[in-house]
């Protein structure tokens, strides 16, 4: 038999047509190749300024002279870019190491001190525009040189913030990826159909697989933690057995919520993209790589109902030493209350076939 090697426009048109069709039948497809895009376009621009530029974070400390007349001359000549607060004295560092601001200022406008992360660009960008500001104040054509002071102590680094990111990154993929697409693979596979058959109780299986994902979800983050200390010197300030507690809750709520995603779902193009619709906005307003402080008021009660801002805000605290046994205790409640709730609806939907 004869293998044809010609073009025919008509066969080519027609199988284009249909490659077409199925395309758009595929919500999932549509969504990641065009609606993805827009989302994340539309978060991003909410947290760093809507289209303009986001003004930048500056701490001024209380007991500096005249701290708070000095924090609004700096504000009244900012022309709009800074973003200035009086924070007290004790809390100055923190909040530089939390991102809450970009440059700590002490002194006065005759003899300013900067305090700033080197590693961060936004803490650069805030010392030229106050140094700008400080010009203003004093009448003076250049901008003052204040004394800087580079963080650089373990604790206060950007990399000290971003440590407990990542765990909850690591953690978030563990439950959702290992629960959820797992197991729709399972039922693609009609391995869940043998199971069905067999004495084996729904709840013990769900139960039994949950626990198994989280011993193994638990791991990678005291790697993490681990490889931090060893190579950054990213410190462990507060209880290490609240910090397996807050990994052991984290590790909870998101196999339970990776176990509602994959209940029913049938296959794995679907779950895919509901895994995604579900970490969107973990990655991007739960605190992983930046403060969600930056987000507007409006979205801040949004922002408290994402199960990572209790996550990384809780292991930052325990390991920086930044929150009291208070809020590292209402962050266990809320997490542990979101991962039962789950897993109670994901027992009640949960279909073998």
């Amino acid at each position: 038999m004869t293998r044809r090697f010609g073009m025919r426009p008509r066969v080519m048109r027609a199988l284009t047509g249909v490659a077409w069709r199925e395309y758009l039948r595929t919500p999932e497809a549509v969504f990641w190749t065009y609606g993805f895009p827009l989302v994340m376009a539309l978060v991003l621009g909410f947290a760093f300024g809507e289209g303009r530029q986001e003004p930048a974070h500056v701490g001024v400390v209380a007991t500096a002279p005249a701290g708070t007349s000095f924090a609004e001359k700096l504000r009244e000549h900012g022309g709009g870019r800074l973003h200035v607060e009086v924070v007290e004295e004790s809390r100055a560092r923190r909040a530089l190491t939390l991102g809450r601001v970009d440059l700590v200022v002490r002194g006065d406008a005759e003899h300013p001190a900067f305090e700033l992360d080197p590693a961060r660009p936004g803490s650069e960008l805030a010392r030229l525009l106050t140094e700008d500001a400080l010009a203003s104040v004093r009448g003076e054509p250049r901008p003052v040189r204040a004394t800087i002071e580079a963080v650089d102590e373990p604790g206060d680094r950007y990399i000290d913030f971003l440590v407990a990111g990542l765990i909850g990154l690591n953690l978030l993929g563990a439950g959702i990826y290992g629960i959820g697409y797992n197991l729709v693979l399972m039922r693609e596979k009609h391995l869940l159909r043998r199971l069905a058959v067999t004495p084996l109780g729904r709840g013990e299986f769900l139960l039994s697989y949950v626990a198994s994902r989280i011993v193994l979800a638990m791991i990678p983050p005291l790697v993490i933690v681990a490889f931090a200390w060893a190579v950054f010197g990213v410190p462990v300030r507060g209880s290490f057995l609240a910090l397996l507690g807050l990994f052991l809750l984290g590790s909870f709520t998101f196999c339970g919520i990776g176990l509602l995603v994959g209940s029913r779902t049938q296959s794995t193009e679907t779950v895919s993209g509901l895994m995604n619709v579900v970490m969107l906005p973990m990655w991007l307003l739960g605190g992983v790589f930046f403060g969600n402080e930056r987000f507007p008021e409006l979205l801040q009660p949004i922002v408290r109902t994402v199960p990572m801002t209790w996550l990384t805000d809780a292991i930052r605290g325990v390991m920086l030493g930044s929150l009291e046994t208070g809020g590292i205790a209402i962050a266990a409640a809320v997490l542990g209350a979101i991962g039962l709730l789950c897993f109670c609806l994901a027992f009640k939907l949960f279909r073998w076939t």
